[in-house]
C-alpha cells in the first residue's frame, strides 16, 4: 500500500472517529489534543539525526556525480583544445569515451536519485512507526481520546497543541544514537 493510500486510510479513520467523538453525550468531557509533526521531526534528537543521515548520505551521492561531470568536462575540453591535430581515430575513440561519460553520469545520478528516495522512504517510515508508539503511549497515559496532526485540523486552540510533550517523551523513549566517531577514540 502506498503512503498516500495509507494516508488516506488513517485520515478516513480519524474523520470517523471524530464524528464518533461527537455523538456520544460524554463527548463533551472528552479531552481531544493536536501536535505538529513536522516541529516533532525537526526537534527531537532522533529526528535531528535522521537529517543528518539523509544530508550526509545527499552530499556522498552528489560527490559522485560531481566527480563524473568533472571527468566528463575533462573529456570535453581534451577534444576541444586538440580536435585540430587529433588523428580521426583518436578522435573517434575520445568521443566514443564522451558518450560513456555521460552515459555512465547519467546513470549515476538516476541512481542516486533512486537511492535517495529509498533511504527517505524508510527513514520517514522508521520515524513514523516510533512517532505513533509514542503518541499512542502517550495519550493512553495521559486520558486523550483523539490526538490529531494539526494539519489535519480547521481549527485548534492553542492549549489543545501537547506538540512539546510529544518531542519531550519522544526524546525519552528513543534515545538518539551517538553519531559514528564522535565522542571516541578510533
Amino acid at each position: 500500500m502506498s503512503n498516500r493510500s495509507c494516508f488516506r486510510v488513517w485520515l478516513a479513520a480519524v474523520v470517523v472517529a471524530v464524528c464518533l467523538c461527537m455523538m456520544t453525550p460524554a463527548a463533551a468531557q472528552q479531552k481531544i489534543a493536536v501536535f505538529d509533526a513536522g516541529r516533532v521531526s525537526a526537534e527531537t534528537d532522533e529526528g535531528k539525526q535522521v537529517q543528518a543521515r539523509l544530508e550526509a548520505f545527499r552530499s556522498a551521492k552528489q560527490a559522485e556525480i560531481l566527480a563524473k561531470e568533472q571527468e566528463l568536462v575533462t573529456l570535453q575540453n581534451q577534444l576541444n583544445t586538440q580536435a585540430l591535430s587529433l588523428s580521426p581515430e583518436r578522435r573517434a575513440d575520445l568521443e566514443k569515451q564522451i558518450q560513456r561519460k555521460t552515459l555512465e553520469m547519467n546513470q549515476t545520478r538516476e541512481a542516486a536519485t533512486s537511492e535517495m528516495q529509498i533511504e527517505v522512504g524508510e527513514a520517514q517510515a522508521r520515524f513514523q512507526e516510533q512517532l505513533l508508539a509514542v503518541i499512542d503511549d502517550f495519550g493512553r497515559e495521559e486520558g486523550f481520546a483523539l490526538i490529531l496532526e494539526v494539519s489535519l485540523v480547521a481549527y485548534a486552540d492553542q492549549s489543545t497543541d501537547v506538540t512539546t510533550a510529544i518531542v519531550d517523551r519522544f526524546n525519552s523513549v528513543f534515545k538518539a544514537e551517538p553519531e559514528a566517531g564522535a565522542g571516541g577514540t578510533e
